[in-house]
């Protein structure tokens, strides 16, 4: 059987996301805005696999510029795996792709998108990120498939040149577009 093709038009969001899971996962997919038990809190999304139930964020800007927002989503994500949860959150700084697809979500498709990865059509970089969501893109960047890692790599260049050095990337950070 050839892997789905999911076509996705235009910047990722969050109900894009949701769209192209549920087109992947029939029959498996739990909804949108879902709850855990032991906490009133939503996820953005949730599907289930091979047994285990995988609950999705899909993390815009504000989980990297607002230190209360970013101990929340610690806690929260806590409360998921003590569930006995898989947790996935998903950057906008990234695309869906077939390689982000396999990588966040273990799936196989084609996805049929032209949206490059990075800091494309945010004007909202990691200069304005707080200390803590400066840890958080660094982990995440590091964590990504290198051929991802090179694309956003490369869109921080491209705004450095664009808007400058101090208005894109904090100190710790510059390093990665040195290299």
């Amino acid at each position: 059987m050839s892997a789905p093709i999911i076509k996705i038009v235009g910047y990722l969001t969050e109900p894009k996301v949701s769209r192209a899971l549920q087109q992947l996962l029939p029959g498996r997919w739990l909804g949108d805005q879902v709850c855990v038990p032991h906490s009133r809190q939503r996820w953005d999304m949730s599907y289930q696999s091979d047994g285990t139930t995988t609950v999705v964020e899909y993390d815009g800007d504000e989980h990297y510029r607002h230190s209360i927002k970013i101990k929340g989503d610690r806690a929260k994500d806590e409360v998921t795996r003590t569930e006995g949860y898989r947790v996935v959150r998903f950057p906008y700084w990234l695309q869906l792709d077939s390689v982000t697809l396999h990588h966040y979500f273990g799936l196989e498709a084609r996805i049929q998108q032209s949206f490059p990865h990075g800091f494309i059509t945010p004007r909202l970089f990691p200069a304005s990120f707080c200390e803590l969501g400066i840890e958080r893109f660094r982990a995440e960047l590091l964590a990504i498939p290198p051929s991802i890692r090179e694309a956003v790599i490369s869109s921080l260049r491209e705004a450095v040149a664009e808007h400058g050095l101090q208005y894109v990337l904090p100190t710790s950070l510059v390093h990665l577009i040195d290299t």
